[in-house]
Protein backbone atom coordinates (compact mmCIF):
# COMPACT_ATOMS: atom_id res chain seq x y z
CA UNK A 1 0.00 0.00 0.00
CA UNK A 2 1.46 3.34 -0.65
CA UNK A 3 3.21 4.93 2.12
CA UNK A 4 0.64 8.07 2.72
CA UNK A 5 0.30 10.45 5.93
CA UNK A 6 -3.28 9.85 5.30
CA UNK A 7 -3.34 6.24 6.10
CA UNK A 8 -1.74 6.45 9.18
CA UNK A 9 -3.81 9.59 10.52
CA UNK A 10 -6.95 8.07 10.10
CA UNK A 11 -6.10 4.50 10.85
CA UNK A 12 -5.08 6.14 14.41
CA UNK A 13 -8.42 7.96 14.54
CA UNK A 14 -10.02 5.12 13.96
CA UNK A 15 -8.12 3.09 17.03
CA UNK A 16 -8.22 5.74 19.26
CA UNK A 17 -11.40 7.90 19.18
CA UNK A 18 -13.32 5.20 17.25
CA UNK A 19 -11.62 2.15 19.14
CA UNK A 20 -14.57 0.37 19.69
CA UNK A 21 -16.42 -0.01 16.29
CA UNK A 22 -12.19 -0.37 15.21
CA UNK A 23 -11.93 -3.45 17.30
CA UNK A 24 -15.31 -5.28 16.85
CA UNK A 25 -15.01 -5.14 13.24
CA UNK A 26 -11.65 -6.07 12.92
CA UNK A 27 -11.88 -8.93 14.95
CA UNK A 28 -14.77 -9.78 12.39
CA UNK A 29 -12.44 -9.56 9.61
CA UNK A 30 -14.33 -6.22 7.77
CA UNK A 31 -12.71 -3.94 5.46
CA UNK A 32 -11.94 -0.06 5.99
CA UNK A 33 -11.90 2.55 3.45
CA UNK A 34 -9.15 5.08 4.06
CA UNK A 35 -9.84 8.31 1.94
CA UNK A 36 -7.16 10.60 1.63
CA UNK A 37 -5.91 13.33 3.78
CA UNK A 38 -6.27 16.62 1.96
CA UNK A 39 -9.87 15.04 1.32
CA UNK A 40 -11.06 14.65 4.70
CA UNK A 41 -14.32 16.81 6.13
CA UNK A 42 -14.06 18.63 9.18
CA UNK A 43 -15.12 16.65 11.28
CA UNK A 44 -15.12 12.89 11.40
CA UNK A 45 -18.17 11.64 13.39
CA UNK A 46 -19.43 8.01 13.93
CA UNK A 47 -21.84 8.10 10.97
CA UNK A 48 -18.77 8.76 8.77
CA UNK A 49 -16.95 5.63 10.35
CA UNK A 50 -19.62 3.43 9.68
CA UNK A 51 -20.14 4.36 5.85
CA UNK A 52 -16.33 3.53 5.49
CA UNK A 53 -16.66 0.07 7.53
CA UNK A 54 -17.46 -2.53 5.30
CA UNK A 55 -18.64 -6.22 5.49
CA UNK A 56 -19.15 -8.85 2.75
CA UNK A 57 -22.39 -9.17 0.91
CA UNK A 58 -24.16 -12.04 1.44
CA UNK A 59 -26.05 -11.94 -1.59
CA UNK A 60 -23.59 -10.51 -4.82
CA UNK A 61 -19.73 -11.00 -5.30
CA UNK A 62 -17.36 -7.72 -5.25
CA UNK A 63 -20.57 -5.91 -3.24
CA UNK A 64 -20.09 -4.63 0.10
CA UNK A 65 -22.62 -3.57 3.31
CA UNK A 66 -21.67 -0.59 5.41
CA UNK A 67 -22.29 -0.91 9.18
CA UNK A 68 -25.09 1.84 8.14
CA UNK A 69 -26.89 -0.47 5.70
CA UNK A 70 -25.33 1.22 2.64
CA UNK A 71 -24.18 -1.03 -0.36
CA UNK A 72 -20.99 -0.31 -2.22
CA UNK A 73 -19.51 -2.45 -5.27
CA UNK A 74 -15.98 -2.80 -5.44
CA UNK A 75 -14.39 -3.34 -9.47
CA UNK A 76 -10.81 -3.52 -9.66
CA UNK A 77 -9.75 0.47 -9.03
CA UNK A 78 -13.36 1.96 -8.36
CA UNK A 79 -15.32 1.78 -5.33
CA UNK A 80 -19.17 2.36 -6.59
CA UNK A 81 -21.63 3.42 -4.33
CA UNK A 82 -24.99 1.69 -5.08
CA UNK A 83 -28.10 2.01 -2.31
CA UNK A 84 -28.77 4.39 0.55
CA UNK A 85 -26.11 7.24 -0.52
CA UNK A 86 -28.12 10.50 -0.65
CA UNK A 87 -24.93 11.56 -3.37
CA UNK A 88 -23.47 8.66 -4.90
CA UNK A 89 -20.12 8.80 -5.75
CA UNK A 90 -17.66 6.58 -7.84
CA UNK A 91 -13.62 7.25 -6.25
CA UNK A 92 -10.64 5.42 -6.95
CA UNK A 93 -9.12 2.75 -5.33
CA UNK A 94 -5.19 3.85 -4.36
CA UNK A 95 -3.59 1.11 -2.81
CA UNK A 96 -4.84 -1.91 -0.05
CA UNK A 97 -2.77 -3.30 2.40
CA UNK A 98 -3.19 -6.36 4.77
CA UNK A 99 -3.46 -6.18 8.46
CA UNK A 100 -3.59 -8.30 11.65
CA UNK A 101 -5.23 -8.01 14.93
CA UNK A 102 -4.51 -9.49 18.16
CA UNK A 103 -5.37 -12.63 17.74
CA UNK A 104 -3.62 -12.74 14.30
CA UNK A 105 -6.73 -12.35 11.95
CA UNK A 106 -7.06 -10.55 8.76
CA UNK A 107 -8.40 -7.18 7.68
CA UNK A 108 -7.54 -5.09 4.93
CA UNK A 109 -7.49 -1.20 4.67
CA UNK A 110 -8.24 -0.01 1.53
CA UNK A 111 -7.10 3.62 0.12
CA UNK A 112 -9.35 5.73 -1.78
CA UNK A 113 -9.20 8.93 -2.97
CA UNK A 114 -12.30 10.85 -1.76
CA UNK A 115 -14.74 10.03 0.97
CA UNK A 116 -18.14 8.17 0.09
CA UNK A 117 -20.18 10.83 2.29
CA UNK A 118 -19.80 14.20 3.53
CA UNK A 119 -17.96 17.06 2.20
CA UNK A 120 -15.09 16.58 -0.15
CA UNK A 121 -13.07 19.43 0.81
CA UNK A 122 -9.89 19.03 -1.38
CA UNK A 123 -8.07 15.98 -3.06
CA UNK A 124 -4.63 16.15 -5.12
CA UNK A 125 -6.15 13.82 -7.72
CA UNK A 126 -7.94 14.56 -10.83
CA UNK A 127 -12.01 16.24 -10.30
CA UNK A 128 -12.36 13.90 -13.65
CA UNK A 129 -12.33 10.54 -11.81
CA UNK A 130 -15.23 11.42 -9.33
CA UNK A 131 -18.43 10.60 -10.65
CA UNK A 132 -20.51 12.58 -8.35
CA UNK A 133 -24.63 12.55 -8.79
CA UNK A 134 -25.66 15.02 -7.09
CA UNK A 135 -28.69 16.31 -8.24
CA UNK A 136 -28.77 19.89 -7.26
CA UNK A 137 -24.82 20.17 -8.90
CA UNK A 138 -26.38 22.80 -11.02
CA UNK A 139 -28.04 24.67 -7.86
CA UNK A 140 -25.17 24.44 -6.32
CA UNK A 141 -22.98 26.74 -8.59
CA UNK A 142 -21.22 29.45 -7.12
CA UNK A 143 -21.50 33.12 -8.56
CA UNK A 144 -18.03 32.22 -10.95
CA UNK A 145 -19.49 28.94 -11.87
CA UNK A 146 -22.61 30.71 -13.24
CA UNK A 147 -20.38 33.44 -14.95
CA UNK A 148 -17.94 30.80 -16.65
CA UNK A 149 -21.18 28.94 -17.98
CA UNK A 150 -22.96 31.59 -19.72
CA UNK A 151 -19.38 32.35 -21.31
CA UNK A 152 -18.86 29.50 -22.46
CA UNK A 153 -21.85 29.32 -24.35
CA UNK A 154 -22.00 32.75 -25.96
CA UNK A 155 -19.56 34.08 -28.65
CA UNK A 156 -17.10 36.32 -28.06
CA UNK A 157 -19.03 38.78 -30.45
CA UNK A 158 -22.67 38.53 -28.29
CA UNK A 159 -20.46 38.61 -24.44
CA UNK A 160 -20.28 42.30 -24.65
CA UNK A 161 -24.10 42.99 -25.51
CA UNK A 162 -25.31 40.46 -23.16
CA UNK A 163 -23.35 41.63 -20.02
CA UNK A 164 -23.85 45.42 -21.05
CA UNK A 165 -27.32 45.03 -20.93
CA UNK A 166 -27.48 43.45 -17.91
CA UNK A 167 -25.02 45.91 -16.02
CA UNK A 168 -27.19 49.24 -17.25
CA UNK A 169 -29.89 47.42 -15.67
CA UNK A 170 -28.62 46.61 -12.53
CA UNK A 171 -27.59 50.32 -12.57
CA UNK A 172 -30.58 51.68 -13.20
CA UNK A 173 -32.32 49.68 -10.62
CA UNK A 174 -30.23 50.52 -7.65
CA UNK A 175 -30.33 54.21 -8.80
CA UNK A 176 -34.15 54.75 -9.05
CA UNK A 177 -35.81 51.42 -7.75
CA UNK A 178 -37.62 51.76 -4.22
CA UNK A 179 -38.78 48.61 -2.07
CA UNK A 180 -42.46 49.67 -1.66
CA UNK A 181 -44.78 47.43 0.54
CA UNK A 182 -47.44 45.89 -1.89
CA UNK A 183 -45.12 46.16 -4.79
CA UNK A 184 -42.25 43.69 -4.44
CA UNK A 185 -43.70 41.47 -7.14
CA UNK A 186 -43.51 44.15 -9.37
CA UNK A 187 -39.72 44.18 -8.83
CA UNK A 188 -39.70 40.52 -9.35
CA UNK A 189 -41.22 40.48 -12.68
CA UNK A 190 -39.07 43.37 -13.77
CA UNK A 191 -35.67 41.34 -13.00
CA UNK A 192 -37.23 38.32 -14.54
CA UNK A 193 -38.58 39.85 -17.85
CA UNK A 194 -34.99 42.19 -18.37
CA UNK A 195 -33.41 38.36 -17.75
CA UNK A 196 -35.29 36.96 -20.37
CA UNK A 197 -34.81 40.22 -22.72
CA UNK A 198 -31.18 39.85 -22.49
CA UNK A 199 -30.92 36.38 -23.21
CA UNK A 200 -33.70 36.96 -26.73
CA UNK A 201 -30.98 39.44 -27.75
CA UNK A 202 -28.45 37.44 -27.83
CA UNK A 203 -30.10 33.83 -28.86
CA UNK A 204 -32.51 35.71 -31.17
CA UNK A 205 -31.15 34.42 -34.43
CA UNK A 206 -30.42 30.94 -32.87
CA UNK A 207 -33.09 28.22 -32.05
CA UNK A 208 -31.83 26.80 -28.50
CA UNK A 209 -33.08 23.79 -26.75
CA UNK A 210 -35.99 24.98 -23.89
CA UNK A 211 -34.48 23.21 -20.86
CA UNK A 212 -31.23 24.75 -21.99
CA UNK A 213 -32.32 28.02 -22.56
CA UNK A 214 -33.72 27.77 -18.87
CA UNK A 215 -30.72 27.32 -17.34
CA UNK A 216 -29.30 29.96 -19.02
CA UNK A 217 -32.10 32.01 -17.37
CA UNK A 218 -31.73 30.45 -14.26
CA UNK A 219 -27.69 31.42 -13.98
CA UNK A 220 -28.53 34.92 -15.47
CA UNK A 221 -31.02 35.63 -12.79
CA UNK A 222 -28.49 34.60 -10.26
CA UNK A 223 -25.81 37.19 -11.51
CA UNK A 224 -28.29 39.70 -11.53
CA UNK A 225 -29.86 39.03 -7.86
CA UNK A 226 -26.10 38.77 -6.65
CA UNK A 227 -25.63 42.17 -7.65
CA UNK A 228 -28.83 43.32 -6.26
CA UNK A 229 -29.11 41.39 -3.19
CA UNK A 230 -27.95 44.13 -1.17
CA UNK A 231 -30.77 46.68 -2.68
CA UNK A 232 -33.49 44.46 -2.48
CA UNK A 233 -33.20 42.17 0.63
CA UNK A 234 -32.15 45.32 3.13
CA UNK A 235 -35.41 46.84 1.45
CA UNK A 236 -37.83 43.91 2.30
CA UNK A 237 -35.97 43.90 5.72
CA UNK A 238 -37.13 47.39 6.17
CA UNK A 239 -40.50 46.86 5.00
CA UNK A 240 -41.16 43.73 7.84
CA UNK A 241 -39.04 45.06 10.74
CA UNK A 242 -42.36 44.39 13.04
CA UNK A 243 -42.50 41.04 11.93
CA UNK A 244 -39.13 40.22 12.31
CA UNK A 245 -38.69 41.76 15.73
CA UNK A 246 -41.56 39.54 16.74
CA UNK A 247 -40.25 36.10 15.47
CA UNK A 248 -37.20 37.12 17.22
CA UNK A 249 -38.39 37.80 20.42
CA UNK A 250 -40.53 34.83 20.59
CA UNK A 251 -37.90 32.44 19.36
CA UNK A 252 -35.07 33.95 21.95
CA UNK A 253 -37.71 33.63 25.13
CA UNK A 254 -39.15 30.04 23.34
CA UNK A 255 -35.67 28.85 23.30
CA UNK A 256 -35.09 28.96 27.26
CA UNK A 257 -38.01 27.31 27.93
CA UNK A 258 -39.09 24.09 26.50
CA UNK A 259 -39.68 24.74 22.91
CA UNK A 260 -39.70 20.68 21.93
CA UNK A 261 -42.53 20.01 23.44
CA UNK A 262 -44.49 22.50 22.78
CA UNK A 263 -44.05 22.71 18.83
CA UNK A 264 -45.26 19.20 19.00
CA UNK A 265 -42.02 16.80 18.53
CA UNK A 266 -42.36 13.27 19.74
CA UNK A 267 -40.64 12.18 22.49
CA UNK A 268 -39.26 9.19 20.93
CA UNK A 269 -37.25 10.66 18.62
CA UNK A 270 -33.49 11.47 19.60
CA UNK A 271 -32.43 14.04 17.55
CA UNK A 272 -28.72 16.00 17.43
CA UNK A 273 -29.59 19.57 15.78
CA UNK A 274 -25.97 20.85 15.67
CA UNK A 275 -25.18 20.75 12.16
CA UNK A 276 -28.73 21.33 10.96
CA UNK A 277 -28.75 24.50 13.18
CA UNK A 278 -24.54 25.37 11.58
CA UNK A 279 -25.96 25.29 8.20
CA UNK A 280 -29.13 27.27 8.67
CA UNK A 281 -27.14 30.05 10.77
CA UNK A 282 -25.50 30.39 6.92
CA UNK A 283 -28.96 31.45 5.60
CA UNK A 284 -27.74 35.69 5.38
CA UNK A 285 -24.09 34.63 4.82
CA UNK A 286 -22.25 35.94 1.46
CA UNK A 287 -22.22 31.92 0.48
CA UNK A 288 -26.46 32.78 0.13
CA UNK A 289 -26.82 36.05 -1.39
CA UNK A 290 -29.56 34.97 -4.25
CA UNK A 291 -32.54 32.38 -4.08
CA UNK A 292 -31.29 29.56 -5.14
CA UNK A 293 -28.37 29.65 -3.00
CA UNK A 294 -30.67 30.24 0.21
CA UNK A 295 -32.98 27.20 -1.40
CA UNK A 296 -30.11 24.93 -1.15
CA UNK A 297 -29.26 25.96 2.48
CA UNK A 298 -33.09 25.43 3.41
CA UNK A 299 -32.40 21.54 1.46
CA UNK A 300 -29.37 20.73 3.13
CA UNK A 301 -30.88 22.04 6.65
CA UNK A 302 -33.67 19.58 6.07
CA UNK A 303 -31.07 17.26 4.49
CA UNK A 304 -28.89 17.74 8.61
CA UNK A 305 -32.46 17.44 10.52
CA UNK A 306 -32.88 13.76 8.70
CA UNK A 307 -29.34 12.58 9.37
CA UNK A 308 -29.54 13.55 13.03
CA UNK A 309 -32.02 11.13 13.85
CA UNK A 310 -30.90 8.62 15.57
CA UNK A 311 -31.70 4.86 14.22
CA UNK A 312 -31.98 6.52 10.92
CA UNK A 313 -35.88 6.26 11.08
CA UNK A 314 -37.57 7.98 7.47
CA UNK A 315 -39.66 11.52 8.80
CA UNK A 316 -42.79 11.87 7.89
CA UNK A 317 -44.39 16.03 7.20
CA UNK A 318 -46.10 15.82 10.39
CA UNK A 319 -42.42 14.59 12.07
CA UNK A 320 -40.61 17.19 10.08
CA UNK A 321 -42.25 20.37 9.96
CA UNK A 322 -41.79 20.92 14.55
CA UNK A 323 -38.40 19.82 13.71
CA UNK A 324 -38.18 22.42 11.04
CA UNK A 325 -39.46 24.99 13.48
CA UNK A 326 -37.28 23.94 16.51
CA UNK A 327 -33.99 24.23 14.77
CA UNK A 328 -35.40 27.73 13.35
CA UNK A 329 -35.43 28.67 17.54
CA UNK A 330 -31.94 27.17 17.94
CA UNK A 331 -30.59 28.97 15.04
CA UNK A 332 -30.84 32.71 16.68
CA UNK A 333 -32.22 35.80 14.85
CA UNK A 334 -31.82 35.19 10.82
CA UNK A 335 -35.01 37.69 9.60
CA UNK A 336 -36.83 34.74 9.38
CA UNK A 337 -40.03 36.97 7.99
CA UNK A 338 -38.11 38.77 5.62
CA UNK A 339 -36.46 35.99 4.08
CA UNK A 340 -39.52 33.69 3.48
CA UNK A 341 -40.97 36.72 1.63
CA UNK A 342 -37.75 37.30 -0.37
CA UNK A 343 -38.14 33.84 -1.57
CA UNK A 344 -41.79 34.09 -2.07
CA UNK A 345 -41.14 36.69 -4.93
CA UNK A 346 -37.85 35.90 -6.53
CA UNK A 347 -37.48 32.21 -6.49
CA UNK A 348 -37.12 30.68 -10.15
CA UNK A 349 -40.33 29.31 -11.53
CA UNK A 350 -41.09 25.76 -10.94
CA UNK A 351 -40.65 25.14 -15.27
CA UNK A 352 -37.14 26.39 -14.38
CA UNK A 353 -36.25 24.50 -11.19
CA UNK A 354 -37.39 21.38 -13.15
CA UNK A 355 -35.33 21.88 -16.19
CA UNK A 356 -32.19 22.06 -13.79
CA UNK A 357 -33.43 18.96 -11.84
CA UNK A 358 -33.75 20.77 -8.95
CA UNK A 359 -37.66 20.97 -8.53
CA UNK A 360 -37.38 19.58 -4.72
CA UNK A 361 -36.53 22.91 -3.75
CA UNK A 362 -39.90 24.00 -4.23
CA UNK A 363 -40.96 21.63 -1.80
CA UNK A 364 -38.23 22.68 0.67
CA UNK A 365 -39.99 26.62 0.28
CA UNK A 366 -43.14 25.50 1.33
CA UNK A 367 -41.74 23.58 4.81
CA UNK A 368 -40.06 26.70 5.27
CA UNK A 369 -43.22 28.22 5.06
CA UNK A 370 -45.28 26.34 7.18
CA UNK A 371 -42.25 26.30 9.89
CA UNK A 372 -42.27 30.09 9.97
CA UNK A 373 -46.35 30.14 10.27
CA UNK A 374 -46.37 27.87 12.93
CA UNK A 375 -43.94 30.19 15.15
CA UNK A 376 -45.67 33.39 14.08
CA UNK A 377 -49.15 31.55 15.21
CA UNK A 378 -47.45 30.67 18.38
CA UNK A 379 -46.14 34.14 19.12
CA UNK A 380 -49.72 36.02 18.00
CA UNK A 381 -51.35 33.53 20.61
CA UNK A 382 -48.73 34.26 23.54
CA UNK A 383 -49.03 37.75 22.88
CA UNK A 384 -52.62 37.90 23.06
CA UNK A 385 -52.33 35.51 26.42
CA UNK A 386 -49.99 38.22 27.59
CA UNK A 387 -52.85 40.90 27.15
CA UNK A 388 -54.99 39.34 28.89
CA UNK A 389 -56.14 40.95 32.25
CA UNK A 390 -55.08 38.77 35.65
CA UNK A 391 -57.03 36.70 37.36
CA UNK A 392 -58.32 38.63 39.84
CA UNK A 393 -59.51 41.26 37.71
CA UNK A 394 -61.31 39.04 35.77
CA UNK A 395 -64.76 38.49 35.67
CA UNK A 396 -66.07 36.45 38.92
CA UNK A 397 -68.37 33.14 37.74
CA UNK A 398 -70.71 34.77 40.74
CA UNK A 399 -71.32 37.99 38.97
CA UNK A 400 -74.78 39.49 37.54
CA UNK A 401 -75.21 37.11 34.73
CA UNK A 402 -78.40 35.10 33.31
CA UNK A 403 -78.64 31.36 34.55
CA UNK A 404 -78.15 30.09 30.61
CA UNK A 405 -74.78 32.52 29.85
CA UNK A 406 -73.15 30.61 32.96
CA UNK A 407 -74.60 27.46 31.82
CA UNK A 408 -73.32 28.32 28.69
CA UNK A 409 -70.17 29.63 29.29
CA UNK A 410 -68.93 26.39 31.46
CA UNK A 411 -69.91 24.14 29.19
CA UNK A 412 -68.15 25.52 26.36
CA UNK A 413 -65.07 26.03 29.33
CA UNK A 414 -65.18 22.13 29.88
CA UNK A 415 -65.37 21.14 26.11
CA UNK A 416 -62.40 23.27 25.44
CA UNK A 417 -60.53 21.34 28.14
CA UNK A 418 -61.47 17.91 27.41
CA UNK A 419 -60.54 18.51 23.58
CA UNK A 420 -57.16 19.62 24.72
CA UNK A 421 -56.68 16.70 26.74
CA UNK A 422 -57.78 14.48 24.10
CA UNK A 423 -55.99 16.02 21.48
CA UNK A 424 -52.05 15.47 23.24
CA UNK A 425 -51.95 18.90 25.15
CA UNK A 426 -49.69 21.54 23.96
CA UNK A 427 -48.37 19.85 20.20
CA UNK A 428 -48.37 21.86 16.99
CA UNK A 429 -51.07 20.09 15.59
CA UNK A 430 -53.65 19.68 18.69
CA UNK A 431 -52.81 23.76 18.63
CA UNK A 432 -53.89 24.32 15.07
CA UNK A 433 -57.35 22.29 15.54
CA UNK A 434 -58.36 24.26 19.21
CA UNK A 435 -57.78 27.60 17.01
CA UNK A 436 -60.29 25.55 14.16
CA UNK A 437 -62.90 24.05 16.71
CA UNK A 438 -62.77 28.32 18.57
CA UNK A 439 -63.69 29.58 15.32
CA UNK A 440 -66.26 27.11 14.32
CA UNK A 441 -67.58 27.75 17.81
CA UNK A 442 -67.83 31.65 17.46
CA UNK A 443 -69.42 31.23 13.47
CA UNK A 444 -71.87 28.82 15.53
CA UNK A 445 -73.05 31.16 17.94
CA UNK A 446 -73.42 34.07 15.64
CA UNK A 447 -75.47 32.16 13.43
CA UNK A 448 -77.92 31.33 16.42
CA UNK A 449 -77.63 34.40 17.39
CA UNK A 450 -79.54 35.93 13.94
CA UNK A 451 -81.99 32.94 13.99
CA UNK A 452 -82.61 33.93 17.25
CA UNK A 453 -82.92 37.57 16.50
CA UNK A 454 -85.45 36.68 13.32
CA UNK A 455 -87.59 34.62 15.50
CA UNK A 456 -87.77 37.52 18.36
CA UNK A 457 -88.80 39.74 15.53
CA UNK A 458 -91.26 37.44 13.89
CA UNK A 459 -93.13 36.89 17.27
CA UNK A 460 -92.54 40.68 18.39
CA UNK A 461 -94.83 41.16 14.73
CA UNK A 462 -97.38 38.50 16.00
CA UNK A 463 -98.16 40.32 19.41
CA UNK A 464 -99.09 43.73 18.33
CA UNK A 465 -101.10 41.97 15.73
CA UNK A 466 -102.77 40.23 18.52
CA UNK A 467 -102.83 43.92 20.65
CA UNK A 468 -104.57 45.66 17.25
CA UNK A 469 -107.28 43.25 16.92
CA UNK A 470 -108.12 43.16 20.70
CA UNK A 471 -109.14 47.61 20.06
CA UNK A 472 -110.55 46.59 16.77
CA UNK A 473 -107.80 47.42 14.13
CA UNK A 474 -106.33 45.11 12.24
CA UNK A 475 -102.72 45.97 10.71
CA UNK A 476 -103.43 42.96 8.30
CA UNK A 477 -106.34 41.91 6.25
CA UNK A 478 -107.97 38.77 7.56
CA UNK A 479 -107.93 35.96 5.59
CA UNK A 480 -111.37 34.99 3.49
CA UNK A 481 -112.80 31.87 3.86
CA UNK A 482 -112.91 29.92 0.48
CA UNK A 483 -117.10 30.07 0.43
CA UNK A 484 -116.59 33.89 1.25
CA UNK A 485 -114.06 33.65 -1.40
CA UNK A 486 -117.01 32.11 -4.17
CA UNK A 487 -119.49 34.51 -3.22
CA UNK A 488 -117.85 37.32 -3.81
CA UNK A 489 -116.34 35.92 -7.06
CA UNK A 490 -119.93 35.62 -8.21
CA UNK A 491 -121.55 39.13 -7.09
CA UNK A 492 -118.53 40.19 -8.90
CA UNK A 493 -119.65 38.46 -12.09
CA UNK A 494 -123.27 39.73 -11.71
CA UNK A 495 -122.32 43.33 -11.40
CA UNK A 496 -120.07 43.04 -14.74
CA UNK A 497 -123.53 41.27 -16.42
CA UNK A 498 -125.74 43.61 -15.17
CA UNK A 499 -123.46 46.87 -16.30
CA UNK A 500 -122.76 45.05 -19.72
CA UNK A 501 -126.79 44.62 -20.41
CA UNK A 502 -127.09 48.41 -19.42
CA UNK A 503 -124.57 49.72 -22.17
CA UNK A 504 -125.95 47.51 -24.65
CA UNK A 505 -129.40 48.66 -23.71
CA UNK A 506 -128.22 52.27 -24.39
CA UNK A 507 -127.10 51.92 -27.62
CA UNK A 508 -130.26 50.02 -29.21
CA UNK A 509 -132.03 53.04 -27.57
CA UNK A 510 -129.56 55.81 -29.49
CA UNK A 511 -130.19 53.73 -32.76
Amino acid sequence: MESTPSNAFYAKALQKSFSRIFDDSSKKRHSFLIPVLPSLPPKIDTSFVQSHTLTPSPYFKDEYVTLDGKTVAIKGTEVTCKEGFRYPRSVQVLGRETCYNDNFDSYQLILVSCPLVGEIRNTPYSITSLKTKDRLAIARRRITDHKKFIASHLDSKCVPLYTGALQLFIEHFRQNYVIVKGFVDDAAKKCNEKCKSALEKVFRERNIDRAYYLELLVATECLVLFSLHGKIFKGICTLHTEEDTMLAAFTHKFRNENPKTELGVRKDLKFTPDRAVARLQELNSRGCAHPLAKLCCLYDTQEAISSGIEGGEVLAADDMLPLFAYVIVLSGDQSWYSNLEYLRHFSPESKALSAIDAGKLGYQLASYQAAVDLLRGLAADQKKAADLPPPEQQPSPSSPASGHERTSTTSDTEQQRRSSIRQGGSSARSRALRRMQRRQMEMRKKDQAKKSARGSHRYALADVDKALREIGISRRKPERKPKECEEGRGSLIQALMASKGAVLAGKNTAR
